[in-house]
């Protein structure tokens, strides 16, 4: 009796796991360099690890990118904070439905198919006004969203605004 209880909670965890790994199934295309957002019609890059940089320097990233056509694409630019949320908010969603407790939205978003997203801290472009000594980022451990000096060092993962 005791073995059987164990399959069949093995079984369930197994099922909530792919539940959580496919909740996104729908929702992204994965395409090569990028990943398509249907919901909000953002196109994301599928690496999540291009680079720690100070704010400053984030941008120079974003320009290299464009100058290189990078996924043969020249309007890349830093996500606002409100569209790095909305990507954290639906990995939360989706890693706690059914119980299944999910570390935090970078492992979700890897899991599905994104490319090394990092437990940490993401800019954005949210600074106001533009010429602040800060900016907003976000976690992509929790979700969690703070101001930070753009002096200070943190991923970057740019996006676009679609087709």
């Amino acid at each position: 009796m005791k073995r059987f209880i164990v399959l069949v909670a093995a079984m369930v965890l197994v099922v909530l796991c792919f539940t959580a790994l496919f909740a996104g199934e729908g929702r992204f295309v994965f395409s090569g360099k990028v990943v398509e957002d249907k919901r909000t019609g953002l196109t994301w890059t599928r690496a999540g690890d291009l680079g720690t940089k100070d704010w400053n320097g984030a941008q120079d990233l974003i320009k290299e990118l464009n100058a290189d056509e990078y996924a043969g694409q020249k309007d890349w630019r830093l996500p606002t904070s409100e569209e790095l949320q909305t990507l954290t908010m639906f990995a939360i969603k989706a890693g706690s439905g059914g119980g299944l407790q999910i570390p935090g939205p970078y492992q979700l978003f890897t899991r599905m198919g994104f490319n090394n997203i990092k437990p940490g801290w993401y800019w954005s472009s949210s600074s106001k006004p533009v010429n602040a000594p800060s900016a907003m980022v976000v976690s992509m451990f929790d979700g969690k969203m703070r101001s930070e000096n753009k002096e200070s060092d943190f991923w970057v993962w740019p996006v676009r605004s679609g087709k």
